[in-house]
């Protein structure tokens, strides 16, 4: 039967795992959906034209990749934060923050950090993946160029307004939310306490 500190160590180990498959899969995800959009320029330089279920189909993808980057993202703290928590307290190897950034700073540091980060170069990928195939795709229906113009600046924005009202909040969640339940923590003090109690006996 394994001690606790090797069950510690083997759970630890899976959820490290889980987290860097995490974002190895966001990685192979995004690079196999550029090879794609490259794949549709390549398709629309070749023949000269803009076919409007191209520009959507990059559009469709690009909404695609967008969540699913999100996804994630939260999947990848969530497991991250537990690997760190086993680590501190029951391998007292010291607090683990591999996936979340700016946590030990504070001030402008911890929030330009905290904004800057790997994940967010993602997002905006991705933004501007958006709102470029929408204008792609308003430049399909003969539209005039302030149009498309628009409606590229409009797409990126807007799906960026979008990420921060909507979704960094649920990142930001799964970044700051309690690993042990409260309840959890109450029944673990006073068991604490009673072996503490039982000991000065």
């Amino acid at each position: 039967m394994m001690r606790r500190e090797e069950s510690a160590y083997v759970a630890f180990g899976q959820y490290w795992l889980q987290a860097r498959q995490q974002e190895t899969t966001r990685l192979w995800m995004t690079n196999i959906i550029c090879a794609v959009f490259a794949g549709l320029l390549g398709v629309l330089a070749w023949r000269g034209l803009s076919y409007w279920y191209i520009a959507a189909f990059g559009l469709s993808l690009a909404l695609f990749g967008f969540f699913m980057n999100h996804s994630l993202r939260v999947l990848m703290v969530r497991y991250a934060r537990v690997a760190g928590a086993l680590m501190d307290s029951e391998l007292g190897l010291g607090d683990y923050r591999r996936f979340v950034e700016g946590s030990d700073k504070k001030g402008v540091r911890r929030a330009w950090e905290t904004l800057w980060s790997v994940h967010i170069a993602f997002v905006l990928l991705y933004a501007f993946a958006i709102g470029g195939w929408g204008a792609l795709l308003a430049m399909t229906r003969g539209t005039i160029d302030w149009f498309v113009i628009f409606t590229f600046a409009a797409l990126t924005l807007s799906s960026l307004l979008f990420y921060f009202v909507f979704l960094w909040p649920r990142e930001r969640e799964a970044e700051t939310q309690p690993i042990v339940s409260e309840k959890r923590q109450r029944e673990r003090r006073k068991f604490s306490q009673a072996d503490g109690e039982d000991d000065c006996t």
